[in-house]
This record gives structure tokens, C-alpha cells and sequence, in this order.
């Protein structure tokens, strides 16, 4: 008699959670999202969460109420995400690196396998460049230069991620590359065209220096063509380590399936929107909006290649 209670209460238990969930589900949302930006107010990243949070808003039937905690590449933002109930009722926007490279370098306490990923909504147009006028037009004749002139390379860099696929070309091909740590876009372009570094890492800014003539694009960051400079080589074709700097939205890691879906459902419509769009197309970032499953391995393609370069330069 007691184990049939027993039995009872655990199938009424499991019928009440069940159902509970199904309720949540079903209500969600019933309050505003809070939507935690990884970046200060005012940037380009900031820019495309408001966008996107007007179209997200009105599919939802909830306002999309704006924090912002900047620094780090994200992580900042990343780790107080990841303490949050994972309700749906919060979200984070960093990128993939943030997800991908920083749990690497030990510096933070969370991992790729902390989150549920719901969308990418933009690839930045990062990029290795130069100026002109250099003896050089892409990045093998460059390489090739240094090599056959014993020349050692100037390189502006960004942050961690790039100085290791530098120091992976270096090891490579021979050719010893500097890197000499700058901040921020705009600080680079001036370390560029000043003739500082012999080439830097670019996001975006390059763009206009392209379109001038005065800049060119040596590769792309990663494995996908660049929208600005379609026929410049991507890493993965020239055989290097490839990172693609891509804008990302994760929640907190269990939430319910119905809840994941119709906050992803509702998310990729929102970066589908005319409005969206053309923010994004106009800043040469746009790609088709990856969902929850995409974005997963592309994070997840991301992290294993930048594990094998950390492993490999034995940093």
C-alpha cells in the first residue's frame, strides 16, 4: 500500500511539473525582458540591439528593457547572465569570441556549455589590412616579402585572439610578426596610416579607407567571405586558424523548449525586419540570421579552433 502511495505521489509530481511548465510556456512572456548589452552605451553593438528590440518588442507583446555591462569582451555581461533563471526572461548580447575564446584563457568562470544560444545577427567585417602603397597586395605576397627581405612585420593588434593567429602565421611561414596591442578601431586606423604597423586588424573602419583607395584587405578573419570585400581570401582558404567576430544572443543555459523556441522564433523575425536590415546592411554586417542551432556550432566550431591554436603556440 505504501510503495502504491508512493508511486502515486511521484506520478502526480511529475504530472504537476509537467504541466507547469506547459502553463509557463503557454503565458510566456507576461512581464518585459531585460536584455543585458556586453558593450557600453553608444557603440555600433548597442545600435543593433535597440534596432532589433523594436521588431522583438512587438512580436513578443513585451517591452525590451535595456542594461548595459560593458568590458571585457563580454564577459562581464556573460557571467551575470549566466547566474540568471533561465526563464527567458533574460538575455545577453556579447559575441561569439566572448563565448568561444575568452573561457580559454581562464580568466572567467563560465563556458561555451553555460548557455543557450538563440541568434546571430551580424558578422563583422574583420579583416587584416594594410596601407596601399605597401610592396604587397594580399596576405601571401606580404608574407612572401617579409620572407625573401629577412623583414620583420609591425602588427596591430586587437586583442588575444588575433595575436594567436598572428603568432600561428609566424610559426607557419617563418616570418616574425610584432604585435604591438592598440584599442579600439579608430586608434588603429591611425597607427595604419601613420605607417606604425605594417598591418593591424580591422572590424569595420577599414571599409571607407578600402573604398578610398588608401587601405586594402590582406584576408578576412575567418572562414566566410567579407560583404565589403568579397574577393579577399578568408584565413580558412589561405590554411590558418580562422575566427569569425560575430554578434551572438544567449540565454541562460535550461530554458524550457517552448520558451526557447518562441523566444528564438520571435528573435529571428525581429533581425529579418526591414528596419533591421537595413541597419545592418548599411554597416556591410548584414548575413541571413543564424538561429539557436546554427549559432550553437558555429560557437562551437569557433572554440575548437582557437583551443588548438592555444594548444599548438603552448600558451
Amino acid at each position: 500500500m505504501f510503495d502504491k502511495l508512493c508511486r502515486a505521489s511521484i506520478i502526480s509530481a511529475i504530472v504537476l511539473s509537467l504541466g507547469g511548465q506547459a502553463v509557463f510556456a503557454e503565458d510566456y512572456p507576461n512581464k518585459p525582458i531585460e536584455m543585458i548589452i556586453g558593450f557600453k552605451p553608444g557603440g555600433f553593438s548597442d545600435a543593433m540591439a535597440r534596432k532589433l528590440s523594436e521588431p522583438l518588442a512587438e512580436a513578443l507583446g513585451q517591452p525590451i528593457v535595456h542594461s548595459y555591462m560593458g568590458g571585457a569582451g563580454g564577459s562581464i555581461a556573460a557571467t551575470a547572465v549566466k547566474e540568471r533563471d533561465p526563464d527567458g526572461y533574460t538575455v545577453v548580447v556579447a559575441t561569439s569570441l566572448t563565448f568561444a575564446f575568452n573561457p580559454h584563457q581562464g580568466e572567467v568562470t563560465y563556458s561555451k556549455d553555460d548557455y543557450d544560444y538563440l541568434l546571430t545577427m551580424a558578422r563583422f567585417e574583420t579583416s587584416f589590412v594594410s596601407l596601399a602603397d605597401k610592396p604587397w597586395t594580399d596576405l601571401p605576397s606580404m608574407l612572401e616579402h617579409a620572407k625573401s627581405t629577412g623583414m620583420p612585420l609591425k602588427f596591430g593588434s586587437l586583442g588575444p585572439a588575433d595575436r594567436l593567429q598572428a603568432k600561428a602565421i609566424s610559426e607557419a611561414t617563418g616570418v616574425t610578426i610584432i604585435p604591438l596591442p592598440i584599442k579600439g578601431g579608430a586608434n588603429m586606423m591611425q597607427s595604419i596610416l601613420g605607417g606604425h604597423v605594417d598591418f593591424g586588424l580591422s572590424g569595420g573602419p577599414h571599409i571607407k579607407y578600402v573604398q578610398s583607395g588608401e587601405m586594402i584587405v590582406l584576408a578576412a578573419s575567418g572562414s566566410e567571405p567579407l560583404n565589403a570585400t568579397p574577393d579577399a581570401a578568408t584565413m580558412e582558404s589561405l590554411g590558418y586558424p580562422a575566427v569569425s567576430y560575430n554578434s551572438v544572443i544567449a540565454a541562460p543555459k535550461g530554458l524550457p523548449e517552448d520558451v526557447k523556441a518562441k523566444l528564438e522564433s520571435a528573435l529571428l523575425e525581429a533581425a529579418n525586419s526591414p528596419e533591421f536590415q537595413k541597419l545592418v546592411q548599411g554597416r556591410h554586417v548584414g548575413i541571413p540570421p543564424m538561429g539557436a542551432d546554427q549559432t550553437a556550432s558555429s560557437i562551437d566550431t569557433i572554440s575548437a579552433t582557437m583551443e588548438n591554436v592555444i594548444k599548438g603556440s603552448g600558451s
